[in-house]
């Protein structure tokens, strides 16, 4: 049976590429992560990391079992979640990604709010560009993403518009577009500089 403290420490290993590192993420001593790898490489057969000087890296069957170690974990995750909502206790960690933009001007209030009301909930909040939170949130790293432009769609996410910003020219009082009763965005993409806000 493969041991899930073994799991752990091989998704921060990782993820950090360091076991000094993933000592420190796992409030363990590196001898402890060490051996933590050391048991689930036994129990696999396979080396998992190769370790050269200080430096890290995942083996071919490392990189065979880091996506399916995150969605492990992800899986132990989301049941203990579910069970424990079965209880009415809503617990746990909530790992959300978004933009500076979004959470600084619109989220505040939301989480203020999100916080009272569960507040055994562990927000772990990442401020990011849409196209890293969205591929995060693919290979698991993250659980929710508030984002602008998010990319196309993806069979594993759902995506929900939740409130649109408009957007409006700015420019000088003395520019040509000031005289303009209607502004078209297509006479000017190309052959005039604008900006959004």
């Amino acid at each position: 049976m493969i041991d899930l403290d073994g799991i752990k420490a091989f998704k921060i290993v990782a993820d950090t590429q360091s076991f000094s590192q993933a000592a420190n993420r796992l409030h363990l001593t590196q001898p402890a992560v060490s051996k933590r790898i050391a048991l689930l490489e036994n129990q696999m057969g396979v080396r998992l990391f190769d370790r050269i000087g200080r430096t890290v890296t995942l083996t071919e069957a490392g990189r065979t079992l880091e996506p399916r170690a995150r969605s492990i974990l992800l899986d132990i995750e989301d049941t203990q979640r579910v069970i424990s909502n079965l209880a009415g206790n809503i617990t746990g960690s909530l790992s959300l990604a978004t933009s500076h933009h979004i959470g600084l001007w619109h989220l505040p209030e939301i989480l203020r709010e999100y916080s009272q009301r569960y507040p055994d909930v562990s927000l772990d909040l990442h401020f990011m560009d849409s196209e890293v939170a969205h591929e995060q949130i693919i290979q698991g790293n993250l659980e929710l993403g508030i984002i602008t432009l998010a990319p196309t769609g993806h069979e594993r996410l759902t995506a929900t518009p939740i409130w649109r910003d408009e957007l409006v020219f700015v420019c000088s009082h003395n520019h040509e577009l000031v005289k303009s009763e209607k502004v078209i965005l297509n006479n000017y993409l190309n052959t005039q500089p604008f900006y959004r806000t």
